[in-house]
């Protein structure tokens, strides 16, 4: 008897935060409709509902998986037996691919931030991730977090995100990459 087992379909909710994500990448988060993502995601509108609180629960819980994606993203970038100096290379090198791949729309927390403003919530995923690039980064140069360097290497790296959102040239990212090696 040969039986085959189809895998189950993603949640409502699954569906719902790719649609999200998808639609926040591409239109932005006001531009995006919250009948939009329904259309999208291919379910009723009661699912939206049923399963977030309305349209700011869906845009944290949206920047809350791309928190998490990210800080995956970094760790498997990573090689503790690398030089710290390689190990800050790999972070920007990600960077400048995802441009050159075209697959980088900008930093979703930093978007997030500048569109709703007054979301308490959403500043508070934002200061989140903030705080994860900052360890991350104090990690790659065995740093604490409060010192000068890892600063510096925040800044720069948060330069970079904004040159490839707003120039499209994974060169500024490389350059901004370059002046993060110097420092370590």
């Amino acid at each position: 008897m040969n039986s085959t087992f189809a895998p189950p379909a993603p949640s409502a909710r699954v569906r719902l935060l790719a649609s999200a994500s998808r639609l926040f990448h591409k239109h932005g988060i006001n531009a995006t409709g919250i009948d939009l993502v329904v259309r999208d995601a291919g379910v009723a509108k009661a699912s939206l509902y049923n399963n977030f609180a309305g349209k700011e629960a869906l845009v944290v819980a949206y920047l809350e998986e791309e928190l998490n994606g990210w800080v995956d993203h970094a760790r498997t970038l990573d090689d503790p037996r690398w030089s710290p100096r390689e190990r800050v290379a790999a972070l920007f090198e990600a960077l400048a691919l995802s441009v050159e791949s075209h697959t980088f729309y900008g930093c979703p927390f930093t978007n997030a931030v500048i569109e709703l403003p007054e979301c308490v919530s959403v500043r508070q995923v934002a200061d989140r991730y903030r705080d994860a690039v900052r360890t991350h980064l104090s990690e790659l140069v065995q740093e604490d977090t409060g010192t000068s360097a890892v600063s510096r290497l925040v800044l720069l790296y948060d330069g970079a995100i904004t040159a490839a959102k707003v120039a499209h040239d994974a060169g500024l990212v490389r350059e901004a990459s370059a002046m993060a090696q110097e420092l370590v």
